[in-house]
């Protein structure tokens, strides 16, 4: 047995409210309102009263809180009785202005196995009428043999399973008889007149009465839950109300969320045309009167928190982020108060919550809540315990607005949508002193998220092919190309071993910490800025050292001169109409003399400690999907809008930044998948990457790994974590490079 003592969760219920439970919102006033429409003489019948709201936003509560008014009106129909009326003022007199009212209670949702909603709906008023001594004797008047049409009422009232027991008839009380709609139509405009004489003997308390009469009652009908039944249901209902609309003395209160009940019209009637702007007319015709329950102001609902969650100091200290993430509807407060305290008491119960902060708990299960799925599953899929803790107090510098830089901007895209989140991390703020990443790790494991809600997704524009990519504050120059920062830092590196995508040599995903911040290309290099090193003396020295100097013939790699030097596009696709194409069938080979020409051209304008070169694996990783283990650059989410892959591109090579900022790292670095895959620095060596094995010596023979895909690659390949190797005097088509200034890997 445990040393601690057991907790027992405080559990809220769901169940709407009973007549006299304290009611929050303002439900007992617009209770009082609508009865006192509803019984006063003044108001014209017929009336279908639509009662609108969300699911959870409490239109059960209310129209249980109206029927129990209602109810109270019984006593009108006797001058001698006091009438004790909750809705009536202290100077009314309650006979001369109000009217008895007869209520009836349907939910529709029920009886969605039936075929046809209007013969349950006459049935439950039957039914209900039957419980009342006087309507029985009206029904066995009607079933006298002298009765017109007797065999009709019959056969109607064998369909309501009811029984007449006090004056010794019996009605069939088995499965009503399976009549064909069409018939049963027929049958109940048949037996609308001695429908008709049974609601006015319930609602009047009279016999040999032909109809009501409002001046003396009603008939009120409740539905609630209309929102809940299928669309074909729906629309049953709502047409079975519409043969009422003829009736006096008859109201409808309908409670539901008229979207759904809006879709549902729109849905039923599609072969006819009908739009959303069409099913409003149809509903308007049927609902005379509206009223939407109004949103749930923050400090009303603080107040209503406090008062159901009684006296539990931390729900009361933590209300802000409590009001945050617990949504403005009743039912899903009530149900996210449960969820915390049965979590915390699960905590306690399993001797795990000693030394843990219960406000911090809390926090955590609010922003978990709110959070959406795509948030909650990158918090989960981030094994690196530090990394994740980094992750949550970034999400939290995001949404505070304080220190906010591009990288960080870039990095919360996906989530930007998410306005509940925002709110959620704003009002926490920050975590106790105690939030570290072994308390983040427990936090997570021991208690199982909610239920998913609709994933959150920004999807920007892509910038078409041929704008200038937009300007970034942090962009640095060197020799003639832009630079992008990359901070110093632990990132994941590789993918999940679960993920579908992903290949084999990509496993297993691991921590890597680059000890310096480093800058990388914005774009791939270009023809343009190649050609500047092609057609310079400098060229020649570095192709006697590296080997380059040959270009593609067309069916063998040959060495020229360098005045016979071209690229290797050819003259009909030449430089001059795509200098700003990324530049293609380059070695890695020419690679490397590429970064030695500009080492021993520009690197005086870099920074202390800092040399061109190709970037490791592991920087072109970091650079293209950040710390958090992106899948593409702007996220976990593939858009064929913002990369050149064979999805969405021109079966060849854009413009370098065409896709930019849409498609860009969260470091501000373009064209990172697609386009052309880029050669790195590394030689092709298993995971985990280790950076002293000697993957990164420049001597060493093998394979070099090359990173992004390319205008030929669809998504799975055109990826942050994918991998392919070359070996490195081979030169493709769709392969070029981008160059790092970054502290010498010797």
């Amino acid at each position: 047995m445990p040393d601690h003592k057991y907790e027992t969760p405080q559990i809220l219920s769901d169940a709407p409210l009973r007549d006299r439970d304290q009611t929050h919102f303002h439900f007992d006033e617009f209770a009082v309102t609508l009865a006192r429409l509803v019984a006063s003489k003044k108001t014209l019948t017929p009336l279908t009263i639509g009662v609108h709201g969300d699911w959870g936003s409490g239109k059960t509560t209310l129209l249980q809180r109206i029927k129990m008014m209602l109810d109270q009106t019984g006593v009108l129909a006797d001058a001698t009785q006091p009438a004790l009326l909750d809705f009536v003022n202290d100077h009314e007199s309650p006979q001369g202005v109000f009217r008895p009212c007869r209520t009836v209670w349907f939910n529709a949702w029920k009886y969605a196995d039936e075929d046809e909603l209007l013969v349950a709906l006459v049935r439950v008023i039957v039914q209900t009428m039957a419980k009342d001594d006087l309507v029985n004797k009206v029904i066995a008047k009607l079933l006298d043999p002298s009765y017109p049409r007797r065999d009709v009422v019959d056969t109607v009232l064998s369909w309501f399973s009811i029984k007449v027991g006090d004056v010794g008839i019996g009605l069939n009380t088995g499965t009503p008889v399976q009549t064909p709609f069409a018939e049963k139509t027929a049958l109940l405009d048949l037996f609308d007149e001695a429908f008709n004489r049974l609601l006015a003997a319930w609602v009047h308390r009279k016999l040999n009465v032909d109809k009501i009469n409002p001046e003396e009652g009603v008939l009120v009908v409740f539905i609630d839950d209309l929102d809940r039944c299928l669309p074909e249901k729906a629309v049953q209902v709502l047409e079975a109300v519409k043969l009422f609309l003829d009736k006096t003395g008859c109201i409808f209160v309908l409670g539901a969320d008229t979207r759904i009940v809006r879709a549902a019209v729109a849905q039923f009637y599609k072969n006819q045309g009908v739009t959303g702007e069409n099913a409003d007319d149809y509903l308007e015709k049927i609902i005379q009167l509206r009223f939407d329950l109004p949103p749930i102001q923050d400090d009303v609902m603080g107040d209503y928190l406090n008062q159901i969650s009684g006296a539990d100091e931390i729900l009361a200290e933590y209300g802000p982020v409590l009001v945050a993430g617990a949504e403005i509807n009743p039912r899903k407060t009530k149900t996210f108060l449960n969820d915390l305290n049965l979590a915390w008491a699960m905590l306690v119960n399993t001797g795990q919550a000693e030394g843990v902060d219960r406000a911090d708990f809390t926090r955590w299960l609010v922003l978990m809540r709110a959070a959406p799925e795509n948030f909650r599953r990158r918090v989960s899929e981030i094994e690196d315990q530090d990394l994740r803790l980094k992750f949550v107090n970034d999400a939290l510098r995001w949404a505070g607005g304080k220190e906010v830089d591009e990288t960080l901007k870039a990095t919360f895209q996906d989530y930007s949508a998410s306005r509940r989140l925002q709110r959620v991390l704003r009002a926490i703020g920050a975590f106790g002193k105690n939030f570290d990443a072994p308390t983040l790790d427990a936090f997570l494991h021991l208690v199982a998220p909610p239920a998913a809600e609709p994933l959150v997704v920004v999807r920007p524009t892509a910038i078409k092919t041929g704008r200038e990519p937009a300007p970034r504050r942090d962009v640095q120059t060197f020799g003639g190309l832009e630079f992008v920062p990359v901070p110093a830092g632990t990132f994941l590196m590789g993918s999940r071993e679960e993920d579908a995508l992903t290949y084999d040599n990509e496993h297993p995903q691991h921590a890597v910490e680059i000890p310096d911040k480093y800058w990388i290309g914005r774009f791939p290099v270009t023809n343009e800025q190649f050609l500047s090193f092609a057609n310079t003396s400098a060229r020649t020295t570095a192709a006697e050292e590296t080997g380059f100097g040959q270009v593609w013939t067309g069916s063998k790699r040959e060495s020229v001169k360098e005045a016979d030097w071209r690229h290797p596009l050819g003259p009909e696709r030449g430089i001059e109409e795509r200098g700003d194409h990324p530049v293609v069938q380059v070695s890695w080979l020419d690679a490397q003399a590429y970064v030695s020409w500009l080492n021993e051209t520009y690197g005086g304008e870099l920074p202390e400690g800092c040399v061109f070169r190709l970037p490791t694996e592991a920087e072109w990783e970091k650079a293209a999907r950040g710390e958090y283990a992106n899948q593409w650059p702007w996220g976990n989410h593939f858009d064929p809008q913002k990369c050149n892959s064979s999805e969405g591109g021109p079966r060849d090579t854009t413009p370098v930044g065409a896709y930019s900022p849409a498609g860009d790292s969260p470091y501000g670095a373009a064209d990172m998948v697609g386009n052309v895959w880029e050669w790195t620095h590394s030689l092709f060596k298993d995971y985990p990457y280790d950076v002293q094995d000697g993957r990164e010596s420049e001597k060493a023979s093998g394979a070099r790994v090359l990173r992004g895909g390319s205008w030929r690659n669809n998504r799975n390949s055109a990826r942050c974590a994918s991998r392919r190797r070359y070996v490195p005097d081979h030169f493709y088509s769709d392969v070029g490079f981008r160059v790092v200034c970054a502290p010498n890997l010797s």
